[in-house]
């Protein structure tokens, strides 16, 4: 370890896996020119069933459908696999395309639900939602396993007052855990609380279904049911004068949990335009399809895969720290002004115009050894390999393998 005048790395989206995949899917492309395959079909040769290191089989793992789903959407069919060789007047086009593999965690996490007289249901969870859409997962989770529309669900995050804690003391989002981790919490709290009810309903003198066996009532769809009769659970608590009936459960890492590697796998497909004059690459667009396990918001996992992208098109073309040798200063720390170009900032100070349209697919195959609800993290695979395929793009363009971060014109030129 040594001591040096400039700042220290830290926090990044898929710490370790985005700089690394970079390496290991350029270096992928690089064979599978030198043997004149198909990048697509080397890495389908070799897909492997098990974790090179522990030897565990995967959970689920569905990496050929993601390269099959995303090649037929890309049109990796139409690709010309020699350099240069794709031209449209001042401009070389190339495609390229490279697989993510992200870790899948899930850690402890407690939820409460209840059932409010009003006709709501109330979840909390000392969870932390920075625009991630964890507060819409809380929800969604809670109104599938109710039977009730989400619009019934108020959902609290982000207040460690709240009656349901973290039992490891985990509530921030990190790891591409937070739904994987959340939502099975809120599925045995949304069963438990059910199960409350329902005991509610025939101990209670007030209600219709006083003295009855517990085994006699059935939930469904927010109302209560037995011998013919049928009450909303809102009105059920109306009649026996009760505010909310609920109940807490926590939801964490399983035994089985730990026979098996449980990762997110993605495809990404690239298409850049090289200028054969000045050299500037540009990202023309980009398919990403994913593996990760049941998406219970669709909308919300879309804005993560995108933003993932983004990070890697920073990646592979636009950050750079230039460290000035007699201060130690990051010359280019500070954003650029308006009107003045992006292409200098260590981190992803980009237009709109820097950004590509950007097709994104989920299989959704819900992965049971994670949870029952079958969710995986999404949040950082969308960076995993995405910087890999637009440098392996660059290279079906110009020819030339570049392995020194961003890709800049000056690379390219001669």
């Amino acid at each position: 370890m040594v001591t040096l005048d400039v700042p220290p790395g830290t926090i990044m989206r898929a710490p370790g896996e985005e700089a690394s995949s970079f390496a290991l899917e350029c270096a992928m492309d690089e064979l599978a020119y030198e043997l004149g395959i198909d990048p697509v079909e080397l890495r389908r040769t070799n897909n492997a069933d098990r974790h090179p290191t522990n030897g565990r089989p995967y959970s689920s793992k569905h990496l050929d459908e993601c390269m099959s789903v995303g090649a037929r959407r890309f049109g990796w069919s139409r690709r010309a696999p020699e350099p240069r060789s794709a031209v449209d007047g001042e401009w070389l086009v190339g495609r390229g395309m490279a697989v993510g593999v992200f870790r899948a965690m899930r850690y402890g996490i407690s939820a409460h639900v209840a059932f409010r007289r009003d006709g709501t249901v109330a979840v909390e969870a000392a969870t932390s939602d920075p625009g991630t859409g964890m507060k819409t997962v809380v929800a969604i989770t809670a109104a599938d396993r109710l039977g009730i529309p989400v619009g019934r669900v108020d959902s609290e995050v982000g207040d460690n007052t709240l009656r349901s804690k973290s039992p490891d003391g985990w509530g921030v989002a990190a790891g591409s855990a937070g739904t994987a981790s959340v939502a099975p919490a809120v599925r045995a709290a949304s069963e438990a609380a059910t199960d409350a009810l329902i005991k509610h309903a025939v101990e209670h003198r007030c209600s219709p279904f006083h003295g009855l066996d517990p085994e006699e009532v059935r939930y469904r769809d927010g109302r209560l049911s037995a011998d013919g009769r049928g009450v909303d659970f809102g009105r059920l608590l109306a009649m026996t004068r009760t505010r909310a009936v609920g109940a807490e459960r926590s939801s964490g890492p399983t035994e089985e949990m730990a026979r098996y590697a449980l990762s997110t796998f993605a495809a990404h497909f690239c298409e850049v335009r090289v200028h054969r004059f000045t050299g500037e690459p540009r990202v023309a667009r980009m398919t990403t399809v994913v593996d990760g396990g049941t998406i219970l918001n669709s909308g919300a996992a879309r804005n993560q895969i995108v933003g993932g992208v983004v990070f890697g098109l920073g990646q592979a073309l636009l950050e750079g720290a230039e460290v000035e040798r007699a201060t130690g200063r990051i010359a280019n720390a500070s954003p650029p002004p308006a009107g003045s170009p992006t292409r200098t900032s260590p981190t992803i100070w980009c237009l709109n115009a820097d950004v590509p349209d950007i097709d994104v697919r989920f299989l959704d195959h819900p992965d049971t050894v994670i949870s029952p609800v079958g969710s995986r993290g999404v949040g950082e695979i969308g960076t995993t390999g995405s910087g890999a395929a637009i440098a392996n793009a660059v290279f079906n363009a110009t020819g030339k393998r570049i392995r020194d971060l961003p890709i800049t014109p000056d690379k390219l030129i001669g």
